[in-house]
């Protein structure tokens, strides 16, 4: 639910105020039936869930639209920096959902979350390698099982991988993000000039 709801509440807050039909029509323009398993009608649902949970609220018209209350733009918030600094090896539309706000975020903030999700990422990866070698001396498991913690293990070391090639871009000044210097609209090369970009050092 948390990705659903991180979508929903991220689309509003960039469509607000939003029709159910229009905003279920640009989901689904983001393929998120395939890579996110929400379906058509979940996502009329989600609505009426937040709706209840007052984190949207319905603005008068007809038909009916939504927008973000303050308490909807603090669980966005939370939902979308956990979604970048938490790896969840057994969910990966988290981490899918929170790239498609990512610049909703300011620059720093988003290179700090992702700074954390490198380090936990490491830790994950060697607690993934003990596990081989603890199946492979003690013979408690099946021999085969190892496999299962080798390829858990290279999933987390190419996900290492992109998140560190990542950084990389941002610190070289891809992306607009929120409190960014310059015009409303990337440059062509999606680049910004580093004279205009100030984000500190890189974690």
């Amino acid at each position: 639910m948390s990705t659903t709801r991180l979508l929903l509440l991220g689309a509003v807050r960039i469509f607000q105020p939003v029709h159910g039909y229009l905003l279920r029509r640009e989901l689904l323009s983001w393929q998120v039936e395939d890579w996110a398993h929400v379906k058509p009608g979940s996502i009329y649902s989600g609505l009426r869930t937040l709706t209840a949970h007052g984190l949207i609220e319905e603005v008068a018209g007809e038909p009916v639209a939504y927008r973000l209350t303050p308490d909807g733009e603090v669980e966005f918030r939370r939902l979308l920096v956990a979604a970048l600094r938490e790896p969840d090896a057994g969910d990966a539309t988290r981490l899918l959902g929170g790239l498609c706000f990512m610049t909703a975020l300011p620059r720093a903030e988003v290179r700090e979350a992702l700074g954390a999700r490198v380090l936990v990422l490491e830790a994950m990866t060697s607690n993934a390698e003990a596990t081989v070698r603890s199946i492979e001396q003690t013979r408690l498991a099946p021999a085969p099982a190892a496999e299962l913690s080798r390829l858990i293990g290279h999933w987390l070391a190419g996900e290492h991988s992109w998140v560190r090639e990542l950084c990389d871009r941002l610190d070289a000044g891809h992306y607009r993000f929120a409190g960014d210097p310059g015009a409303p609209d990337q440059p062509v090369e999606g680049i910004w000039p580093p004279a205009v970009l100030d984000f500190g050092e890189s974690a």
